[in-house]
């Protein structure tokens, strides 16, 4: 065999036009047919994997966070049971002899507001701790007749101020016990909180 007949003859026989058949505009329809249906293919798994990626991404992105809200709770948590020591030891410690100090700070003040009315004698009860501290206090700064007197049931942080028929009681021990309960308060919300995003 030659090679002529292995290779297709181009020649003047070729540039005839050939006649179009059925099938030549079947095939074509079928070719665009097989062509559209590739293409939906391909954009149904583009879809898809686009679907996937962001699904992956979104479940990424909520284990890390839940990984940051987690830490941050723990953090706080510890940051918050280092605190509360001091907080204590302020609490016990440190206002309860501030408040001592500050009674007679607190006594001067209703004095000072009961002084326009008053014409009697007023009286200060107040812990035989604070008498000699309350009594040199009152004569530097109150013009009016004051007397101070020992109470040994007040603490002193505790006074009552009589001013004719009526008084008025300080206790800045209350104040205190009110600290406390708002800082045990304070230390007992975090562990709801934590149960609330657990």
């Amino acid at each position: 065999m030659t090679q002529a007949s292995y290779l297709e003859d181009f020649s003047s026989a070729g540039l005839r036009p050939k006649a179009r058949t059925q099938s030549d505009g079947a095939n074509a329809d079928a070719l665009r047919a097989s062509f559209d249906d590739g293409y939906k293919c391909g954009w149904q798994d583009a879809a898809a994997a686009t679907q996937d990626q962001d699904r992956e991404t979104r479940e990424g992105l909520s284990s890390a966070l839940q990984v940051v809200n987690f830490t941050y709770f723990e953090a706080r948590e510890h940051v918050m049971q280092s605190v509360r020591p001091v907080l204590d030891a302020m609490v016990e410690v440190i206002l309860p002899r501030l408040l001592a100090k500050s009674i007679g700070g607190r006594i001067v003040e209703v004095l000072a507001d009961a002084a326009d009315g008053i014409e009697t004698t007023i009286t200060i009860a107040c812990a035989p701790e604070s008498t000699a501290m309350l009594e040199e206090l009152v004569a530097d700064t109150i013009k009016f007749p004051v007397i101070v007197k020992a109470e040994p049931t007040l603490t002193a942080s505790q006074a009552t101020v009589h001013l004719g028929d009526g008084q008025a009681r300080i206790d800045l021990d209350a104040t205190l016990d009110d600290l406390r309960d708002a800082i045990n308060t304070f230390f007992g919300t975090p562990k709801l909180m934590e149960a609330e995003h657990a």
